[in-house]
This record gives C-alpha cells, structure tokens and sequence, in this order.
C-alpha cells in the first residue's frame, strides 16, 4: 500500500474581503492614487503582487511601469519572491543588477527610494503605474517626482506603508491633504483583514511589539516616537542576567553550536564601544563590553590602538561587525587579519529590531560585563524636536552603546526570528 501523498500547501492563499475587493477591480475603476496602510501581516505587499499580476499585467496604459523600494533589495525579499513563485519561471526574466523586469510581456524597472537622490532614478520618465513599497520611507523629493510624471490619462499608483510619523510628508502632504483627496483612496488594514493568520500567529505578532511600535503596526496609527525608546520593550529583569548560563561559555571560549560575535561602535570625539554577543539560538546575551571615552580621558586613540583593544577583547577570529563609514578603523583591523563584516546602519530599522528582541526578551544584557550598556538601553530618547519636523532619530547623546547594540543585532539576526513569519 502506498504512502499517502501530502497535500501541497498553495502558493496563492485567500484574501480578505479589503484585498479581495481592490485585487478584482479594474484599475479604470480605481483612484488615481490608492495607498493600502495599516498593521504588519495584514497581507497589504501581498494584496499589491496580485494586483500587479490579476490586473497591471492587462492594463494598457501609456508610460513606464515602476516597481520602487527602499532599495531593489528590500523589492526582490518584499514583493518579487513571492510574486515570481505565483506566476512561475515561464512567466518572467529579471536582470537584479539593472532592475529590468519583464512579466507577461510588460516591462518593469525596479529601482531603490533609500535617498534625496533617488528622484533622479526616474528623470524624464512618463510614468504609467507605480507600485511602491514602504513608502513611508520614501523621500519628499522621490514622491514629489512621482507624481509629476503620472501624466497619462489611467496613470495608476498603488503604494504599501506602515504607519509612521503623523508630521512626515506621505501622511500630513498626501494623506491629509486636500488636494488629493479627490484622486486619493486610503485602504487602512489591521490583523484581522488577513484570514491566513491563525490566533496563536496573530498573538505572537502582537506581543513582539511594544510601545509606539505596537501602536503603528499592530493598532495602525500614526503616532509620534517620543519619550524613552525603549521604555515599553524594556524589562529590568527578564532582559538582564548576572552570569551567563550554563553551556553558554566554554573552557575553550564557547560552546560549539553558539555563535559568537562582537560589534564596534567607532568613537572619534566620543565614545567608542565594544560588545560580545553570544547566540544560543533562542536568546542573544550581551555578555561584556569594552568602552574608551576619548572626553573622558582627554584622549583619542588611533585605530591602531583601537585594533589593540579589539585584540586583547578577544574578538580576532570571530566575526566583527562595524559599520561600513568606518573605512580607516575597517582597514586597520584586515590589515591584522580580522574578519571584519558590515554591519546595517539604518538607525529606525536597526532601533525596531532591538526593541522587539526586547520585547520579545529574546535579548539579555549582563549587568556586571556591560554595566554602561545596561544604563544607557533604559535611557535611550527620542529626539523631540526631529519628531516635528516628520523626522524621527534618537538624540545624539549619551548613545553610543546603543549604537553598538543596534549594530549587533541589526542584519544579523534574521527577520523571520526577529518579527516571525506569516501570510
């Protein structure tokens, strides 16, 4: 008797009433301008692949069809990989390196919207359809852009976003603004507009998150980041330890199956920061740190004797993360044989992925091994001012270990382990 044959688990899985509704309707019968918002997994970027393949492949619209991002990266895992399984190899030929796409015979370019720069992506095109992807973080210059050359009658853009700053430009310029209220349909989203979620998914998803990122992406408001950063995620004992616990360390430095790695926050007239992170697969502990505050001690060091201290820390022969503005430290530290790797520097990503492995407490911090670590996490502000202006960074003091632990764990640990998986 043969084995019985698994069922394969479908690639295109239901859609909410929301989705469903705006997937099979004709783009002639959309606005202009349509901006689908709201919490996380609520199946927004998988709402905009089916309507790029049910309905944008068949539409005939003078211009260029753009497929934009923060960078054609964050496109390709967002939205391109599970499009191109959809439709299936036959269907498709992508260049990454040129960001030419073509699906079922409709010429794509996928470009990056990370800069003030990026409106020149699309200088002297006619734009037919636009599909943008987090565009919240989209510059006021790319959008501007964008939608100046959405000149042809049918002209149709479709834009993805998680709530942000309520002063930025998408939501107090476009949103709000009457002059595109005409032309403008808001799609607003929530957990529950994404029947693919389970109940145990969707209360995992929303413990992850804390403070005003749980109001911006699980409640999808738009909400000003004030206050402590980490005030909501923090927990002075479940995300502190005294002594590493067993197993984690070894006689010979660590135990086989953990990963073992430092980040470097450099300091030129500020503190420079070391950290050692151990990975046991489950939580990541910050075990020691090691500081020079050049103020402090009325005295720079050079990258030599930064070299030096990254050497007695231990951290040759283990991987080394320092953030890629550091070229003289950076070629200081291959020149003696470390293994140097670039961390990811984004500051808002890089704090949203600390807070929810806080939150989470999928991160620890030894009170005694990084005693300035542990002070600074609690204390770690917004800066109030930036945050009128639709602009949202820390304030620069007092912040370098943060730094350090953003560059830890940022790009490091993968997505999937920090915000789970889902539909």
């Amino acid at each position: 008797m043969s084995a019985a044959v698994q069922p394969i688990e479908p690639i295109m899985k239901p859609f909410g009433r929301k989705a469903h509704a705006f997937i099979t309707r004709h783009p002639k019968h959309d606005k202009k301008y349509t901006i689908a918002e709201g919490s996380v997994r609520s199946s927004k970027t998988f709402m905009a692949d089916a309507k790029v393949i049910v309905q944008y492949s068949q539409y005939e619209v003078p211009g260029k069809r753009f497929i934009a991002g923060v960078s054609k990266d964050s496109v390709m895992r967002n939205m391109l990989l599970d499009l191109f399984a959809i439709v299936g190899r036959d269907a498709y030929s992508y260049n990454m390196q040129t960001g030419e796409l073509w699906l079922y015979g409709k010429q794509y370019f996928v470009v990056g919207a990370k800069d003030e720069a990026s409106y020149k992506k699309i200088l002297g095109s006619t734009i037919g359809v636009f599909i943008g992807d987090e565009i919240v973080e989209f510059p006021k210059s790319f959008l501007a852009q964008v939608w100046m050359r959405m000149s042809p009658d049918g002209a149709r853009f479709l834009g993805t976003t998680n709530p942000g700053n309520p002063y930025c430009y998408l939501k107090s310029e476009v949103i709000d603004s009457p002059d595109f209220a005409s032309r403008l349909e808001v799609i607003h989203f929530t957990l529950a507009d994404n029947p693919n979620l389970s109940d145990e998914a969707k209360s995992d998803i929303v413990a992850s998150q804390s403070g005003v990122y749980r109001l911006r992406y699980i409640d999808g408001l738009w909400v000003v980041a004030e206050g402590s950063i980490y005030r909501d995620s923090w927990d002075d004992k479940l995300n502190t330890f005294d002594e590493p616990p067993l197993g984690l360390l070894s006689p010979g430095g660590y135990a086989g199956h953990i990963d073992h790695w430092y980040a470097v926050d450099p300091g030129v007239d500020h503190v420079q920061a070391h950290g050692e992170f151990y990975d046991d697969g489950r939580i990541i502990w910050l075990t020691r740190e090691q500081c020079w505050d050049s103020r402090a001690e009325r005295k720079q060091l050079t990258d030599g004797q930064y070299a030096d201290m990254l050497e007695t820390f231990g951290a040759k022969g283990c991987e080394v993360r320092l953030p890629p503005e550091a070229a003289s430290l950076r070629a200081e530290l291959l020149m003696r044989g470390f293994w140097v790797v670039d961390a990811d520097n984004a500051v808002n990503e890089g704090i949203h992925t600390v807070s929810t492995m806080l939150a989470k407490r999928a991160f620890r911090i030894s009170k005694t091994g990084a005693p300035r670590t542990y002070k600074r996490i609690p204390t770690y502000a917004w800066d109030d001012k930036a945050a009128k202006r639709g602009e949202e960074e820390p304030k620069k003091q007092e912040d370098d270990e943060c730094d350090m632990v953003r560059y830890g764990l940022h790009g490091k640990v993968p997505a999937w382990r920090v915000y789970g998986t889902g539909g």
